[in-house]
């Protein structure tokens, strides 16, 4: 009952008819009030509060140590280890309690001030200091580390254990460790004596039990050879992701390979490995648990392994990957269920996410003055897989600055990637938009667009089964007018006020999407191809053909740094049209470039929002008919649910007016076919329901004004996927 300080049993009498106990208790007062002395650095309430002591509690001599461990602990977060405590009871005012008074001595603040080691030969006392995650040493430039965290110390020996693993000296390890305070009491000096030993390199590799694949294919999958540096990581990382495979790939999921390690001389290895190949394994059932909105066929579409397959450990992992690639769910994990010795269950157990968005916004432009809208996107609709997207906005003409641009669009489109549970897409979609002439986004004329599509989609077995067709025919009605307009340049376009357009095209995209996580992509590639035909055949009077090559792929680097890279090309050129005098390229279909890409999908930070690109007299961007951009992203993860990562970014591109494009890295920067370059910090934030949170601070090299002057930095806000 942890009431009582004391308790004794004893026997008072015993007779025939049974014995006589006496119960002795002495019961541990309650606690009156707390008290604290010599308490500088924690105030009483902080101290109140993380202790939890409450009045009339049982005041027992655990809780009380309990409570001193805890004062310890919060002193040790302030890099206070040499405090002591003591405790008063006095009597409290009911009968029966106790007031408790902790008598606290912080002693001097300590922190780590050497990590010294003895025994080592081969690397310094600086590289191996660096091994430790943990616990560092304070320097003067450095004041805030030094911590000394006790309960993490194994796990740093433990990461100097590896770190000398990993260079082949299998023999390390450490004799003793010795910690003490320093002279001055101001800190800790810790003292490691090591042994290195030597550094193996492998000599001979043999095998046995192997009577599928032979000896030379697996030496030649393990890609270790003779003459090697033992290196434990990477030696177990061999044997787990190159030689492993070829047999659970093949549906020998109760493989084993064991080996075994033989010392030759001072620093030679011969391993051998001894292997169990057993029986293939066929895939009994496959069960999916944890979708609680996204209904079952949607995730067993994405599988590429059947009840009835033989098991692959390959078609597992794809299958995770397609899964996963949806962006349905936080979390996809695949489970191996053991039912005998020739088969077994898989278990696909995901974690729902909010795949679903809803908006409504109000905020103020220059150009549009007072703007608001909202809408619903629902990427998972019904839990069948589909995509509704219903959006409006619009923007006033009220402003305290000038008399703004109307503004307003709605939207309608409908997707559904797989009908019927078959590689086909079919969607539509109908929209209208109207925008005044603003300056910002570089068109002088009130425009106007209403218009529709519709769309098929096909899953490809070839040239592999990452590849994606798209086509979309689409149709729709511009009108030009200069109501708003007060733009006495309007350069190319002088000619389109008052007419109305209309335009028919057709638009195959061609992709291929092989990243294992459609947020944080850690690996893979993304590639896709884009070609528009306009007019011609297909009537209308807009007539152009347009194309965009876009390829990304991730590498994964150090730790969990992934380094993205990306390679943009466009060119659009007019066809021959029966009107000769509206035989322009549509500005909309145009490369307009710079800032965070909005409305036109080519983003370039450390610039002003689409300020890259062929100029009126008057400065204003126009588009232009061909364009390339080059990105590297370094990223960095913060967090995992929800996504959140930093980056540091380098970019440079530009838009040109004809497709007469000269070498682009031309020994002078300040022409009008240089590379417009950028560098700088970003973070992006995925938020359920609102989507992706953008920010970057980039730093533009080059000059776009004219002034001779570098751009210098910009800040770009990107709501949305990043173009």
């Amino acid at each position: 009952l942890k009431r009582f300080g004391n308790i004794q049993i004893l026997v008072d009498d015993e007779t025939d008819d049974g014995i006589y106990l006496r119960i002795i208790v002495e019961e541990h007062p309650t606690l009156s009030e707390v008290e604290y002395e010599g308490n500088k650095k924690k105030s009483k309430r902080s101290l109140n509060e993380e202790l939890e002591l409450n009045t009339g509690q049982i005041l027992s001599e655990y809780a009380v140590f309990e409570a001193m461990e805890k004062i310890k602990s919060l002193y040790a977060e302030k890099h206070y280890h040499s405090i002591t405590i003591d405790t008063v009871y006095t009597p409290g005012k009911l009968e029966y309690s106790q007031n408790l008074k902790f008598i606290i001595t912080e002693g001097k603040k300590t922190k780590i001030q050497k990590i010294i080691f003895e025994g080592n030969e081969v690397f310094s006392d600086s590289k191996l200091a660096r091994q430790f995650s943990e616990n560092k040493a304070r320097k003067w430039y450095m004041p805030w580390r030094g911590t000394w965290k006790e309960d993490l110390f194994q796990d740093d020996k433990d990461l100097l254990t590896a770190f000398y693993k990993n260079k082949g000296f299998r023999d390390f390890y450490i004799i003793d460790e010795n910690i003490q305070l320093t002279k001055n009491g101001k800190g800790y000096d810790i003292t490691l004596h090591v042994y290195e030993g030597p550094q193996y390199k492998i000599r001979n590799i043999t095998w046995d039990g192997n009577y599928i694949h032979k000896d030379q294919e697996l030496l030649a999958h393990l890609e270790i050879k003779k003459g090697d540096v033992y290196k434990e990581n990477d030696f177990q990382m061999a044997i787990s992701e190159r030689v492993s495979p070829l047999y659970t790939d093949e549906g020998y999921f109760y493989f084993q390979i064991n080996p075994i390690y033989t010392p030759i001389g001072k620093d030679s290895l011969d391993i051998h490995f001894v292997i169990i190949e057993n029986k293939k394994v066929y895939v009994r059932n496959i069960l999916i648990s944890g979708n609680t909105k996204t209904r079952e066929n949607v995730v067993r579409r994405e599988l590429k392994i059947f009840p009835g397959d033989i098991f692959n450990r390959n078609k597992l992992i794809r299958s995770q990957r397609e899964v996963w690639i949806l962006n349905y769910f936080s979390n996809v994990i695949p489970d191996v269920i053991r039912v005998d010795e020739d088969e077994v269950d898989l278990d696909i157990s995901v974690e729902e996410k909010s795949a679903d968005r809803a908006q409504a916004n109000i905020g103020f432009t220059g150009e549009y003055g007072i703007t608001g809208g909202g809408g619903v996107e629902f990427n998972n609709f019904r839990g069948l897989g589909q995509r509704l997207n219903l959006s409006f906005n619009t923007g006033t003409n009220y402003s305290v600055y000038q008399t703004p641009s109307k503004y307003r669009s709605v939207s309608l489109s409908f997707t559904d990637p797989m009908v019927m549970d078959t590689p086909n897409l079919v969607g539509f979609s109908v929209f209208y938009t109207f925008r005044g002439a603003a300056t910002n986004y570089s068109f002088p004329l009130d425009f106007s667009m209403f218009g529709g599509s519709l769309s098929w989609g096909r899953r490809f077995r070839w040239p592999d089964d990452f590849f994606r067709g798209h086509w979309v025919l689409r149709g729709v009605q511009k009108k030009y007018s200069a109501e708003n307009t007060t733009a006495t340049d309007l350069g190319p376009y002088e000619n389109l006020l008052g007419q109305v357009l209309d335009g028919f095209n057709i638009t195959q995209v061609i992709t291929r999407d092989s990243r294992d996580r459609p947020e944080f992509t850690t690996s893979g590639s993304k590639f896709s191809l884009e070609i528009t035909l306009s007019g011609g055949p297909l009537g209308g009077n807009e007539d152009f053909h347009k194309h965009v090559l876009n390829l990304e792929w991730f590498t994964p680097t150090f730790w969990k740094f992934v380094l993205m890279s990306s390679v943009k090309l466009g060119a659009i050129k007019p066809l021959q049209s029966s009107n000769e005098e509206l035989s322009i390229v549509p500005f909309d279909e145009k490369f307009i470039m710079g800032g965070n890409g909005i409305p036109y999908g080519n983003m370039l930070r450390g610039y002003p929002d689409n300020s890259i690109g062929p100029l009126t007299t008057s400065g204003r961007p126009i588009g232009g008919s061909a364009m390339i951009k080059f990105t590297s992203e370094f990223r960095i993860p913060f967090s995992e649910n929800p996504v959140v990562y930093g980056l540091v970014f380098g970019e440079m591109g530009n838009v040109w007016d004809t497709l007469d494009m000269t070498e682009p890295f031309g020994l002078t920067r300040t022409g009008p076919l240089s590379l417009k370059r950028s560098a700088g910090v970003g973070f992006r934030f995925f938020m359920p329901m609102l989507g992706m949170l953008g920010f970057d601070m980039g730093y533009g090299f080059d000059d776009i004004t004219g002034i001779g002057k570098p751009q210098g930095w910009t800040y770009t806000i990107t709501f949305g996927q990043p173009f």
